[in-house]
């Protein structure tokens, strides 16, 4: 199992755009891009460069291109932030997403040296609700009505881990091994 996970440069734009407007992937995301275009992401790309609050990735696999993960809201007086990520085919989805868990979270716990992740994930999501517990990520509770989205409002269902209860389960992989698949 090779996964790197590399920061986007502007010249992964047009792809990110194509992932990001894709109705599979789009359909349990909070928002929608209401004018895409190429530059715009661009200028996206690099704009999130200079955040302190946010850091993102593309996710390759045996160095090709297959997902996203993004740690946003990062508070580090509160030592907290929230992920999100997406593999972008079905296969890839079926074949390697629950392979991230631990690398997301080393990195969340021993790179960003966050104490908490609280992680958001909209209705209908139902098997990656389902999977928190499995995940053994603490369910918090619903924020009813909470995204306006597909001419509706949706609720949102509310997960976190604390450092000290990801640390007390096995892992699948060293935490050598998952920090050194992340570029600086």
């Amino acid at each position: 199992m090779l996964f790197r996970f590399r920061r986007p440069t502007v010249d992964d734009a047009a792809m990110l755009l194509e992932w990001r407007t894709d109705p599979v992937i789009t359909r349990f995301m909070f928002t929608d891009l209401e004018h895409p275009d190429v530059e715009r992401q661009r200028g996206w790309i690099a704009a999130m460069e200079t955040r302190e609050d946010f850091r993102h990735f593309v996710i390759e696999h045996e160095g090709r291109p297959v997902g996203y993960l993004s740690y946003s809201e990062i508070d580090r007086l509160h030592r907290r932030c929230s992920t999100g990520s997406y593999m972008v085919t079905e296969r890839d989805r079926r074949m390697l997403a629950g392979y991230l868990h631990s690398f997301i979270m080393d990195y969340a716990f021993h790179t960003l040296g966050m104490n908490k992740v609280v992680n958001y994930f909209m209705e209908g999501n139902d098997q990656v609700i389902r999977i928190q517990s499995v995940l053994k990520c603490r369910f918090v509770g619903v924020l009813e009505q909470h995204v306006f989205k597909h001419g509706r409002f949706q609720d949102v269902h509310v997960f976190e881990t604390l450092r000290r209860d990801y640390e007390s389960h096995p892992h699948p992989f060293d935490r050598e091994t998952t920090l050194a698949a992340f570029d600086p």
